[in-house]
């Protein structure tokens, strides 16, 4: 799949841009702050509705609007054509101070409800220098990053998380009532367990569900993104990725001896339906008892203290966790290597080569690390942003797809073709 033509309105500094792009290597270049990375914003959030900058959509509505819609023109691996369009609505009230805020997406003009089914018909990985964040920064980032790969590969999973923060909220909303109430006399300790083990069941089961995902995942990462690092750092470190979650959650699948070729299958298909049953049970009823003992904690404070929207990435580097011990040139090879391993992974699931978005990324990666990027650049269809045109086609010349490169020149606002 390539994209063929790139639409926006009102989003950033674009009133409206209609753009048609090359289907192999596409260079915006121009000056700082002029607009090259909106245009790469917009092609990520087109094809996986959230952008690599910000969680706030509104932060990317034109100042003095109240939507942005940014589209994409696709032709399809069967000669056949798509055109997704992801959408932003903000609407004030005359009855209330509160904003609405609501989110339209669009297949060929028609609206797309479930989100899952919207993501993953264009899988897209971007490579920015945000990603360093992923290595260097709080969970959340890793918990992101992880969230948005299995959400590519698996559309029930963003079911499964969608599912889950609602559960978590209306528990943590009664949590709150009941806390006051159990205060006030007005309501009693048996009616609150009663209640919050009909929360605590449901909220089991699907973090059950959740942990056996990011298990597996974060095993492919870590085997993926190994074996890059290895050829980054020329074998002078070792990169590995761990999966904490709850205590006592850990999937029992390991790699050793004649389990070998099972474990390989496990990576690749999950686990038998016999095994994910048996294991599922397993953490589900761990999982519950976990929540059943954090009960009084959690109604004193009002808020649920144990779950898996604490996961975290456990990064190390030399068996040393990155975030503490590393160097920022260590912390730039780590995310690099994990974004490889991202489109690796998309490779290994889906039918079709992901779309490259490169914002910036040369001018941040030294040689070795840029050799490393451009040897898996074959065959895909790409989108940099630079400042220095000049270097940039020099960087490109050893690929055959250097010859069939369109640059663009960004200034205001303002894409001019060559």
């Amino acid at each position: 799949m390539i994209i063929q033509g790139i639409h926006l309105t009102d989003f950033r500094n674009y009133g409206r841009l209609d753009l048609d792009v090359g289907p192999s290597v596409n260079i915006f270049y121009g000056d700082n702050a002029q607009g090259k990375t909106n245009i790469i914003e917009a092609i990520y959030v087109a094809g996986s509705v959230a952008s690599h900058r910000t969680s706030k959509d509104i932060e990317m509505i034109r100042f003095g609007e109240n939507s942005y819609s940014t589209g994409l023109d696709l032709l399809c691996d069967d000669g056949g054509t798509l055109k997704l369009t992801a959408e932003f609505h903000t609407e004030k009230s005359e009855l209330s101070k509160n904003v609405r805020s609501y989110r339209v997406l669009k297949q060929d003009g028609i609206k797309i409800d479930r989100i899952s089914d919207y993501i993953g018909v264009c899988n897209i990985v971007i490579f920015a220098p945000e990603d360093l964040n992923i290595v260097k920064n709080a969970p959340a980032f890793r918990r992101r990053f992880l969230n948005t790969l299995i959400s590519k590969v698996s559309p029930s999973y963003f079911n499964l998380l969608s599912d889950l923060s609602k559960l978590m909220n209306r528990k943590n909303t009664y949590l709150r009532t009941a806390r006051s109430g159990l205060r006030n006399g007005e309501i009693k300790q048996s009616d609150i367990d009663a209640s919050l083990d009909y929360w605590d069941f449901s909220i089991a089961d699907l973090s059950a569900d959740i942990i056996i995902m990011r298990d597996r995942f974060a095993r492919l990462l870590s085997e993926a993104a190994s074996k890059h690092h290895s050829n980054i750092s020329g074998g002078k470190e070792k990169l590995t990725i761990g999966y904490d979650t709850i205590s006592g959650c850990s999937v029992p699948v390991e790699a050793s001896g004649d389990d070998s070729r099972q474990y390989d299958g496990y990576l690749r298909k999950g686990l038998s339906g016999s095994d994910y049953t048996r294991i599922k049970g397993i953490l589900s009823d761990n999982i519950l008892s976990k929540l059943k003992s954090a009960r009084s904690y959690d109604l004193e404070k009002g808020i649920s203290s144990v779950g898996v929207n604490k996961d975290d990435l456990d990064i190390k580097l030399d068996g040393l966790q990155m975030r503490s011990f590393s160097s920022q040139g260590q912390q730039r090879s780590a995310s690099l290597a994990l974004k490889l391993a991202e489109l690796d992974i998309l490779r290994m699931f889906t039918s079709s080569t992901p779309i490259l978005l490169l914002d910036d990324v040369f001018s941040e990666l030294d040689a070795e690390r840029r050799a490393s990027l451009l040897s898996v650049m074959k065959d895909a269809q790409i989108f940099i942003t630079c400042t220095d045109r000049d270097m940039t086609a020099r960087e490109l010349a050893p690929m055959e797809a250097a010859e069939k490169a369109r640059y663009f020149h960004v200034t205001g606002g303002t894409v001019s073709a060559e």
